[in-house]
């Protein structure tokens, strides 16, 4: 029966059909409003199941415009606006200082790496040049070294349709490419797609894939890998991008920065703590100070300019300092600016005008005023809650993707009610927030602004009696153990 003869049927009643011969005619393919892109057109209505999973094998938590980190680190009133210029003037192609495809961005902790990028990335998406951003973070676990070249693919399937519909075939006919051995993924999902398209004269030659804190990825072998195989792509002209990568100067990093078949295609920036920075640093604290002052109806003398030049004396180039300092003195769980305010200003006469010169250790005193804030009844609570988070404690609670528990599994584990525990992260509102995952649940997640605080509180050296290891661990593992037997104590009176 034909598709016609079907449709003279509808509406028949009491019909007997026999030794008939029954025959499927495919309808012709339905005509779609399409985009065109060179000689292809997309379909937008049609859902892409592959596509889908390319995501769910993707961090889309470190995408710059990822609600996770949002807001993100960014460059502030104009602040480094030539370095800016120069990264996005390479990244248009309309610099002519710098011809190399692979831009390296190195610099110790603190002095402002990823609001550079962040800032950069914002910059490009706008001239449509962004092909990818990836701004890993250790303490937020988006930092997975099998999902750094999926998480690239899906963004550019997301800006090239051509290519999420080749993707989208591909990752359904073989999905353990999406688990396969790095050089292997950027073959199939890259390098491949990639030649299938750029004989069709498509815009995408010189697009800029951000890579930020590449020195946080979670293997450090990883790392050098990542290194290897961009070069040769460039070497070999097998993707057309331009790569922005940027991390501290770890010597494995410079080490396979300066091996010979990369440093011949790498142009290097360095990033120094510097004192250079005072004039915008000062610039920012009073914008901000001043922003704190109308939001909190305060009076304009509330922080004179001798306090503001005692705040740039400590920061000393630290723009990880500067941005935490501000929402320390901004804390809306705290007694309020001024006194926040002058906490920091005690730290300059505790010292005595002999701060220390390591960046590190200035950061620290930081650190362990935030932490000498928390009331002594809480200080335990609020550890236990930084170590459940770890990667350690926190896979065992953890049944999402991110590798970290949410807020409300952390709640549960520790017998915290839901308002206990955000009363309790409250108090480290400067250095940490809560904000919900982008997945279909929307659980919040602990998010850290910087590893440096984690990094400080898993060192006993740094953060001594404030360390989430040592005797909280075991006052965890006893808790556990004991609600473990009310557990099974009320499982047992129930039979």
């Amino acid at each position: 029966m034909s598709s016609t003869s079907a449709g003279m049927l509808q509406g028949a009643h009491d019909l007997a059909i026999n030794n008939s011969t029954f025959i499927l005619n495919e309808p012709p393919p339905r005509e779609r409003p399409g985009e065109p892109w060179g000689n292809f057109v997309c379909y937008p209505d049609e859902r892409l199941e592959g596509l889908d999973r390319l995501l769910g094998h993707s961090m889309r938590d470190t995408f710059y415009n990822s609600a996770s980190r949002w807001p993100p680190p960014r460059c502030h009133y104009d602040s480094r606006q030539e370095l800016r210029t120069t990264i996005t003037d390479w990244g248009i192609g309309r610099s002519s200082d710098i011809p190399q495809l692979l831009l390296w961005m190195h610099g110790p902790f603190g002095v402002g790496k990823s609001a550079i990028a962040q800032s950069c990335a914002e910059s490009l998406a706008t001239e449509n040049k962004l092909c990818a951003s990836i701004f890993f973070s250790r303490p937020n676990n988006r930092n997975d070294s099998n999902r750094v070249f999926t998480s690239i693919a899906y963004q550019l399937a997301v800006k090239f349709p051509p290519i999420a519909d080749i993707l989208d075939r591909e990752v359904l006919k073989d999905p353990t490419i999406l688990t396969a051995a790095r050089p292997v993924q950027f073959e199939e999902l890259l390098v491949k797609p990639l030649r299938q398209v750029t004989s069709q004269n498509v815009p995408i030659e010189g697009w800029v894939v951000i890579l930020d804190g590449l020195d946080e990825v979670d293997v450090i072998t990883a790392q050098a890998e990542i290194i290897h195989i961009v070069a040769t792509s460039i070497s070999e002209h097998t993707t057309p991008f331009r790569w922005f990568i940027l991390s501290r100067p770890e010597p494995h990093i410079q080490r396979a920065m300066g091996a010979d078949d990369v440093s011949s295609l790498l142009y290097t920036l360095d990033l120094p703590l510097s004192s250079q920075d005072d004039h915008e640093i000062l610039t920012f604290f009073e914008k901000e100070l001043d922003k704190i002052r109308k939001e909190r109806n305060l009076p304009p003398s509330w922080c004179p300019e001798a306090d503001v030049a005692v705040l740039v004396k400590l920061a000393d180039g630290l723009w990880i300092y500067v941005d935490t300092v501000t929402r320390f003195i901004g804390d809306l769980n705290s007694s309020g600016p001024t006194a926040q305010l002058n906490l920091v200003l005690n730290l300059a006469k505790e010292s005595r005008g002999n701060l220390p010169k390591n960046p590190l250790a200035r950061m620290d005193m930081f650190y362990d005023l935030i932490m000498r804030q928390i009331p002594s009844d809480v200080v335990s609570t609020v550890r236990k809650i930084l170590l459940s988070d770890t990667r350690g404690l926190g896979s065992l609670l953890s049944l999402d993707r991110r590798g970290s528990p949410s807020a409300f599994r952390l709640g549960n584990f520790l017998g915290l009610s839901q308002e206990e525990f955000y009363s309790y992260c409250g108090f480290l509102q400067s250095v940490l927030f809560l904000a919900p995952d982008e997945d279909k649940y929307k659980t919040d997640h602990i998010h850290y602004y910087h590893a440096s605080f984690m990094e400080y509180m898993e060192d006993p050296r740094r953060s001594k009696d404030f360390c989430i290891y040592g005797d909280v661990v075991q006052e965890l593992y006893q808790e556990i153990i004991q609600r473990l037997n009310d557990v099974h104590g009320l499982s047992k009176g129930m039979r």
